[in-house]
């Protein structure tokens, strides 16, 4: 059995994605822009054209994957999604067609891109028409300063939802910057211990040093409740080229990959897509990743990775089979039996999958 642990599914970004309004929608898309840059296709590398999240700069979206905005006269666009989608929205029957036609049999469907309440019911739906090729997770908005009646709140969705057996995970339920080591947040650590939820984290994509807390941060948690299981995803998402002020070589994961309750994404390639600054690195089958994940196997083994995709974003870099081929063909270092764990054993026992 092959499992993707990192797939997603939405309707058109171009409405509403269960925001009050279009313009709702589009002002979540704008403010995180700045946080995607230089790492995605851009028009421009001048920082001086990034929108700020609240600035009127005429923010739009085309069919194929594109974000536009209009700075200082000048038309930006971002490549934000690849361009094989079309009129914004990557349904479950694509992403369905892309499995079937490499042989990947369960996509585990990360949260992200819809009003988080409305994609709770969105993704319960996916999972229940298709029981057999999507295992669910879900947000929260697990935000200690909105006081103990929102978290009582907050708390409630996340039980409701672990009563559907499809929804098998959590993905990122606190807002940045809070303290998640503290006692604040164990009911909630406590609760995912107990409910067998393990819980993706999205530590990068941030300057080095919060980065880098955010890793100790979660090495405290997953040392106090080592019942609760840790998924590193976005293959730690501070790939970054030796050049840039925020690169680090990935051995700052390895305290927190040493615990026996953490697992680490591995596949995800969209880190080496923009050609400026990788250069050779830049082209499958992409030996900086490669280099990454023999390290980190070297000192903790194959029992812990899983592999995962983040389709259709992928497709801004390579095939659906590529990435799947990176395992089965350039992880040299790998026998067959630590192949079928990193692709599919490792992730059943994750999720409590059937054989």
């Amino acid at each position: 059995m092959i499992v993707d642990v990192h797939v997603h599914v939405f309707p058109s970004l171009q409405e509403t994605a269960g925001y009050d309004d279009i313009q709702s929608n589009y002002a979540v898309h704008q403010g995180k822009i700045r946080r995607l840059w230089a790492r995605m296709k851009t028009n421009t590398l001048d920082e001086r054209y990034i929108p700020e999240p609240d600035e009127d700069v005429g923010f739009r979206m085309d069919d194929y994957g594109k974000f536009y905005w209009t700075k200082h006269g000048k038309e930006c666009w971002m490549q934000r999604f690849p361009a094989v989608l079309k009129n914004m929205e990557w349904t479950p029957e694509q992403m369905i067609a892309f499995m079937d036609e490499v042989g990947v049999d369960k996509g585990v469907i990360q949260s992200g891109y819809m009003e988080m309440n409305f994609e709770r019911d969105y993704i319960a739906e996916v999972t229940s028409k298709w029981p057999d090729r999507f295992i669910g997770t879900i947000t929260l908005d697990y935000d200690v300063e909105k006081g103990a009646e929102h978290l009582k709140g907050e708390m409630a969705k996340l039980r409701k939802a672990a009563a559907n057996q499809a929804i098998k995970g959590v993905y990122q339920v606190f807002p940045r910057g809070q303290a998640i080591e503290s006692s604040d947040f164990d009911p909630l650590w406590k609760e995912l211990s107990d409910l067998g939820l393990p819980h993706f984290f999205f530590v990068g994509f941030q300057p080095k040093d919060k980065y880098l807390y955010s890793l100790k941060q979660i090495e405290q948690v997953l040392k106090k409740f080592p019942d609760l299981i840790g998924i590193i995803g976005h293959l730690g998402g501070n790939i970054r080229s030796s050049s840039h002020p925020n690169y680090t070589d990935g051995r700052e994961l390895l305290p927190v990959l040493r615990l026996p309750n953490v697992y680490f994404e591995v596949g995800y390639v969209l880190a080496y897509e923009n050609w400026t600054f990788w250069k050779g690195n830049y082209e499958y089958p992409y030996p900086l990743h490669t280099k990454l994940i023999k390290m980190l196997y070297d000192d903790v083994g194959c029992e812990r990775l899983l592999w995962g995709s983040d389709m259709p974003n992928l497709y801004r870099t390579c095939t659906y089979r590529q990435c799947l081929d990176l395992v089965r063909l350039h992880f040299d270092f790998l026998d067959d039996d630590e192949k079928d764990l990193i692709l599919g054993g490792n992730a059943a026992r994750v999720f409590r999958l059937e054989p």
